[in-house]
């Protein structure tokens, strides 16, 4: 029995087919999450984690970014929390704060956050620009 060329090239058609549509739909489940250094004049400090992954802590300089991606699974509920350290005025600063909970951020595929000395600021999404405040400093 031969397979004629025709059939060959049908079946070779489908297989790219099905390998593309994987590729868009396991690529369609990663959130990226970025954080911007906005801070005035110093380097960041960034520290994340969750309870399975630990980033180590990472450094972003003045007026760069770092960002680190997940898998997203609909039927989980997601929290990746964060410290951020810097030096301002010769004193060093900590901050904390919840980087990415399902609840605010589901809709968030790519979670691009401007990090200042006052506010940890969501800058993509259907909202705009949203500011929150830091994480209660006994935390």
């Amino acid at each position: 029995m031969t397979i004629s060329s025709l059939s060959l090239s049908n079946v070779v058609i489908m297989l790219i087919l099905v390998s593309f549509n994987l590729n868009i739909s396991m690529s369609a489940d990663t959130v990226q999450v970025t954080m911007n250094n906005r801070l005035n004049n110093t380097q960041l400090v960034i520290h994340c984690h969750d309870d399975q992954w630990d980033s180590k802590p990472q450094v972003a300089p003045i007026g760069q970014s770092w960002t680190f991606y997940f898998q997203h699974n609909p039927s989980s509920n997601y929290l990746f929390f964060c410290t951020f350290a810097w030096v301002e005025g010769g004193i060093f600063q900590v901050r904390r704060f919840n980087i990415y909970e399902t609840p605010r951020d589901y809709d968030c595929q790519q979670c691009i956050w401007a990090i200042t000395e006052e506010y940890p600021c969501r800058i993509s999404g259907p909202g705009g620009t949203e500011c929150y405040d830091w994480e209660p400093k006994h935390v």
